[in-house]
């Protein structure tokens, strides 16, 4: 998702250096034999090895931005379909010339329908990939309820116990400390530690709170979390898409409790 996002933000990118080339005031032509020329000065086309330092510089800005627009164009061809090159590089050629058959307003509010056209295909898509995960996300649940071991709880929740371990169990307001790893239902590994990590309990998603009240310090259980109880319609990292069941092996390592606030102290009067 947020490589398309990025995608996106792109196509402003370029309506601003689109607008900018054509609002240029400077006068620039292209003669006959391939010259361009701006006010006396006059720079070859191509380079050869006599080329001067800002002949090479002026084409190396060239070369970044035609490669900058073709990755460009690929990515929002997936969304709007083929665009001609031939005129992507008309286009290029013309606003650098100061000669666009577009007006400047006119190439604003295209760029800006272009945007919306990726934005909506984009929201779109992920509306489609959001109620495909929760579908699979009820299917994974449904058939894993059946599988031997399996545990499911009044919130959904599901879990395995793998080994129940004899300390004590964490309650809310402790702090846990944990070693575990983090997958989707396609196995996918999107966070793994393998040293004990510390968290506040509260502070963790409902699937967590729920899930870990249930271990005992030295307990490795296998969580398996439906969205509701994880991050819901939110997208986290690249892995974790809207409405995910979430799969965690947990091992408790220890618990520490919460310190008991001390009572305040009664206000003693000053003496007179």
């Amino acid at each position: 998702m947020n490589k398309l996002l990025k995608k996106s933000v792109m196509a402003s990118c370029v309506a601003a250096l689109v607008c900018t080339l054509t609002a240029c005031d400077h006068k620039v032509s292209i003669s006959n034999n391939g010259v361009v020329a701006n006010g006396s000065n006059a720079t070859a086309s191509a380079l050869t090895k006599d080329s001067t330092f800002e002949q090479k510089a002026a084409y190396a800005i060239g070369a970044s931005l035609g490669e900058y627009v073709a990755n460009l164009k690929q990515g929002q061809e997936q969304f709007i379909g083929e665009l001609p090159t031939e005129l992507v590089i008309n286009g290029f050629s013309e606003g650098i010339k100061g000669q666009s058959s577009l007006k400047r307003n006119e190439i604003e509010t295209i760029l800006k329908d272009l945007d919306k056209k990726i934005q909506e295909k984009l929201e779109a898509e992920a509306k489609k990939a959001a109620s495909d995960n929760l579908n699979a996300g009820k299917e994974f649940l449904k058939e894993n309820a059946k599988k031997e071991g399996v545990v499911t709880t009044a919130s959904g929740l599901q879990y395995k116990v793998i080994t129940q371990g004899e300390g004590k169990a964490p309650k809310k307001g402790d702090t846990i400390s944990v070693t575990y790893r983090g997958s989707t239902i396609d196995g996918a590994v999107f966070d793994e530690q393998k040293k004990p990590v510390e968290f506040p309990l509260d502070n963790m998603i409902p699937g967590w709170v729920e899930g870990i009240q249930l271990m005992k310090v030295g307990s490795e259980f296998e969580l398996y979390i439906p969205s509701e109880l994880g991050y819901g319609e939110s997208a986290v990292g690249q892995l974790i898409k809207p409405n995910s069941v979430l799969i965690f092996n947990v091992k408790l390592v220890d618990v520490k409790e919460q310190k008991a606030q001390e009572p305040a102290k009664p206000e003693t009067k000053a003496k007179k």
